[in-house]
Order: structure tokens, then sequence, then C-alpha cells
């Protein structure tokens, strides 16, 4: 997270592990067989001497006031450091993609969450989800996620192209999306508009592609694994919509991203979504028969003065949530526990 002040402990696939107080990234995941497995499996940390890393830095483990992570990761490296944490989601709790996952966050995400002296949620229906699961209210600290608009949003619709940013995994619900679609091609043969899936691959692929198909014309329908960042970018610009059919997130980063570029966006009606989007956002039911999701669509063609008041309102809702202010509200949860 950049504009965090203080040191970066990093994982950096050519030289390991890493402490800079620049804001560099690394490119390329572990590469050593040992650290590519732990990461793999959650675990990176324990593949580290943490303290030697440090050292490298000039650092010894008396020196750090705090821990701050992105993740739901305490470091135990460090076990008298007051640290802070992140919890995006707790997803896999109910809707898992694997085993692994729903016994990772039933038995080790709580030792995490009990470790942690603040856990960061990222949306009012984490912090719920965290109560829940029994962390005490008093330890958590909602803070939206942030985005930057980089440049000026888009000012009508490029195509009646509507795009997805899911993985094929069962919460992102895409094979709702590819039904509803199939029937408003039925509906409307000479429909122009392709609805376009970029995600990675999951346990969903094998049903969306038989899926895929069925449709009246199977070419409509492009299932994309990944595209660099200028591509996505020219994509969200060239189309009708962002589709968002999740039946459960943390946040849903791809719909803010959307409203960033001034992208009207259809999304499920969910708990985070009313929360977030309920002023800029078209709602569907995410487990109906899609004809509301279909309506919405069509209205988006037919009325471009709907089209450029959710267009605006999303924008405005972007401009809202900067990365500065959610950097600042993690400052705020830091600093007060620096002695």
């Amino acid at each position: 997270m950049p504009g965090i002040p203080g040191h970066r402990l990093l994982m950096d696939g050519e030289h390991g592990a890493r402490c800079s107080e620049s804001d560099w990234l690394p490119e390329r995941l572990p590469s050593s067989r040992l650290q590519a497995l732990l990461h793999r499996l959650s675990l990176s940390q324990h593949g580290l001497n943490v303290k030697a890393v440090l050292a490298s830095a000039g650092l010894r483990s008396e020196d750090v006031a705090a821990v701050y992570s992105p993740y739901c990761d305490v470091l135990f490296a460090l076990p008298l450091v007051p640290q802070v944490i992140t919890c995006h989601d707790l997803t896999p709790l109910h809707c898992a993609n694997s085993r692994k996952a729903r016994w990772r966050y039933r038995f080790w995400t709580p030792v995490h969450l009990r470790r942690a002296q603040k856990v960061i949620a990222i949306s009012h229906f984490v912090a719920d989800q965290l109560m829940a699961f029994g962390v005490p209210a008093e330890k958590i600290e909602v803070v939206w996620n942030g985005v930057t608009i980089e440049r000026d949003p888009v000012a009508a619709p490029a195509s009646h192209d509507l795009v997805m940013l899911a993985r094929h995994d069962a919460n992102k619900n895409v094979g709702f999306v590819v039904k509803a679609f199939a029937k408003l091609l039925e509906k409307k043969p000479g429909w122009p508009g392709r609805l376009v899936v970029v995600g990675r691959q999951g346990r969903q692929t094998a049903l969306l592609k038989r899926l895929q198909q069925q449709l009246p014309r199977p070419d409509r329908l492009l299932l994309i694994e990944s595209m660099d960042s200028s591509a996505l970018v020219e994509l969200l610009r060239q189309s009708l919509a962002l589709v968002s059919a999740s039946s459960m997130e943390g946040f849903d980063y791809p719909v803010l991203e959307a409203k960033a570029e001034g992208l009207p966006t259809l999304v499920s009606a969910i708990p985070v979504h009313k929360e977030l989007h309920h002023e800029s956002s078209l709602f569907f039911d995410p487990m109906g028969n899609g004809e509301d999701l279909n309506h919405g669509v069509i209205e988006l063609v037919n009325n471009h003065s709907l089209w450029n008041q959710l267009s605006i309102r999303g924008l405005k809702l972007a401009a809202a949530l900067t990365l500065q202010r959610q950097q600042e509200e993690i400052r705020t949860v830091i600093n007060p526990l620096i002695q």
C-alpha cells in the first residue's frame, strides 16, 4: 500500500525477501520451490528469517513500532509488536473454491484475527461478517478501498458490449449472466453487443463453455483469461456497462474501477453492493431469472439520460473514495498503536 510511511517487507521473485523504504513492488512471484509452495499455501512468511531481512535494512526487531498488513496475516516473527491486518472478506467460509481455502479460513484465519491488535474491514458488510465470526467490534475499523481517477470519463456508450471482470468461481455467478445473455439474444436476435468476461479459469470454466455452445450466437461470448492494464481500460471504455452478478463480495473493486472511467454498472442486489452503490448502479436479483438484468441493459441502450446519470453518479462516488482517503484512514488506525 503506497502512502503508508515506513519500511516494506516484500517477496521479490528474483532475490527473495527484501526490506525497503521505497514504494517498489515485485513483478514476479517467488521462484524457489519452497517459497513458491509456501506462497500457494498463503504461508510465505514461514519460509523467511524476518530478523535477518530486517537487519539487511539496518533494522532490529525492537526498531519496529507497528506492523501493517494489507492482507489478513499477522507477522508471527514479531509477536510483541502491535499489528494491524486487513480482512477483505470471509467468502470461503460460505462459498469456498477449494477445501484448502475453506480449512484455512475456518481454522487458520482466526489465529491471525486473534493475534492482531486491529483488523481493517474493507466494508461494513465485512465488519458484520467478522463480528459474526467472533471478532470483537472494538477491534474492527472499516476503511473502504480507494481508487484514482486517471482519465476523463467516457461521454457516451461506444458499443452494446457488456463486460465482466470475474474469475470463473461460484460466487462470481458468471453462469447466471451467460444464461441471461442467452435470453437477451433470443429476444433480440439482431443484438449487436457481446458479453466479454475477463478472469482466470476455475471450477466453473467447463460449465461456462457448455453454456457458450448453447448460445444462439456462441461467438457473442468472449472468455478472456487475462489482459494487460491498458487493454483492460480500453475494453471498459468501449463497453456499454460493467456487470457484477456476485452472490457474495467483500468490496467488489472492479465496480469502483468502472465508475472511475465513467462506465455505468449493473450489480447484484447483495449487501456490499447496496452499501456502496445504492445511488449509482442498477440492481438485479442474482437468484432470479435474469429478466431484470436484461431490462436494465435494454434501458441503458434506449435511455441515454439514464446512462449519463449513472455515469455521473458513479464518477462522483469514485471521486469520493480516493486512494489518498484510504491511506489517511489506514494511518489513523495505525498511529494510536505506535508508542
